[in-house]
């Protein structure tokens, strides 16, 4: 059965991949008035605040009948998202985004080149940081991936203390048995929450 692709979705769609669409679609003069469009605003940045644009501004900009813009639009999108597609997508910046939270106490910073991505359960020490965080030692609980424009972006959350498999495999059960829910382990800290996951535990 045939996917049915929503034509709203695929603007929002082609705005985080806005930066490719001009070198995908260099040849296709067609497509230049969407992807100027596209290209016009920074929709991406949290600060600037701009909503995504709906079917009908992109029709007042560009001039484009609403079937016309539709047609063109599933043309592109499946030129680079269906089976017989014939374009490839290419992210070659990489940038390691750090995030770090301890009580009342918040930390984040970005690194443009990192010779050694560490791995979830290994030992970091930053020194650099202690005029936000009163501690420097640091293990890695999780490493999430982003994809956007062209860029590849590797989203480090790191932990204060040393990295506990035991621990880690209590919460993975709670999560599982909803003993505890996400948005608790992204809210509490860790002491709280092995105080809620062992209090629960048969095994404590």
């Amino acid at each position: 059965m045939e996917t049915q692709v929503s034509v709203k979705q695929i603007i929002k769609d082609f705005i985080y991949i806005g930066n490719q669409l001009k070198d995908l679609f260099k040849d296709d003069l067609e497509y230049k008035p969407i992807i100027d469009f596209v290209l016009a605003k920074d929709y991406l940045d949290e600060e600037l605040d701009i909503p995504f644009p709906k079917m009908k501004d992109i029709e007042a900009a560009t001039n484009l009948k609403s079937h016309i813009l539709r047609k063109l639009l599933l043309k592109m999108h499946s030129k680079i998202f269906t089976y017989e597609r014939k374009l490839n997508l290419s992210f070659n910046k990489v940038i390691y985004h750090f995030y770090i939270s301890y009580f009342n106490y918040r930390c984040q910073f970005t690194i443009d080149k990192l010779t050694h991505v560490p791995r979830v359960g290994e030992t970091i020490n930053l020194p650099f940081v202690s005029a936000l965080i009163p501690i420097n030692h640091f293990y890695v609980e999780n490493i999430t991936h982003e994809l956007e424009n062209d860029c590849q972006i590797v989203l480090i959350t790191l932990k204060v203390g040393s990295y506990s498999p035991y621990f880690h495999f209590m919460k993975d059960r709670a999560l599982e048995l909803r003993e505890i829910g996400i948005m608790e382990i992204y809210d509490l800290s860790e002491s709280e929450i092995k105080k809620i996951i062992y209090n629960k535990s048969p095994y404590r």
